[in-house]
């Protein structure tokens, strides 16, 4: 997988969900092989994953579809191995004209030789890849980012808060000093 950086981290079983101080020193980050993914499948309980894919910017909780990720991988390694298959027999074939030209440029004298045969690598063009970041997508539903956008709203900013908390302090100000002068 060229372009995902996954590590899945896994917590006892038997530590409860909620108790997350115990689980933060438990943690492990287990090897992608199967030998350790089995054994850690027997003891343990996926908690998550990291993944090397910048997200992309605009969603609140973002998730990544790492099912739709390792099928779309699999998808496109078949559809690269044609193409790789391809190629191989055509650098076999320039290899072997390559090395016949050779030999017969090697078996003539050296003042009928000429210019020495170069060999020429075939390019290789790999299947066009999906960008990665479309395998982010929103974790949270429409109403709850309506809702949240509409506190965010409601809320004023810190600088409003400090111009209402001044102008506050000024109106009582005043009210004291009226009431102290008016005495």
């Amino acid at each position: 997988m060229p372009f995902l950086a996954s590590s899945l981290f896994y917590a006892p079983s038997s530590l409860p969900i909620s108790d997350t101080d115990q689980q933060l020193g438990t943690y492990q980050l287990i090897a992608d092989s199967s030998s350790a993914t089995d054994e850690a499948n027997s003891k343990t309980i996926p908690t998550g994953y990291t993944v090397g894919i910048p997200v992309p910017p605009g969603l609140y909780h973002p998730r990544f579809d790492i099912q739709g990720w390792l099928t779309y991988e699999a998808e496109y390694d078949e559809k690269l191995l044609e193409p790789q298959n391809a190629h191989e027999q055509l650098n076999k074939e320039s290899h072997a004209s390559f090395q016949k030209l050779h030999d017969e440029w090697q078996s003539k004298p050296e003042n009928e030789r000429g210019e020495e045969p170069v060999y020429s690598v075939p390019n290789f063009t790999t299947p066009e890849r999906k960008d990665p970041t479309t395998f982010w997508g929103e974790g949270l539903s429409d109403e709850a980012i309506k809702e949240l956008t509409q506190k965010t709203e409601q809320q004023p900013s810190e600088a409003d808060q400090l111009k209402q908390r001044i102008a506050d302090l000024e109106v009582t100000l005043i009210q004291l000093m009226l009431g102290n002068t008016g005495k």
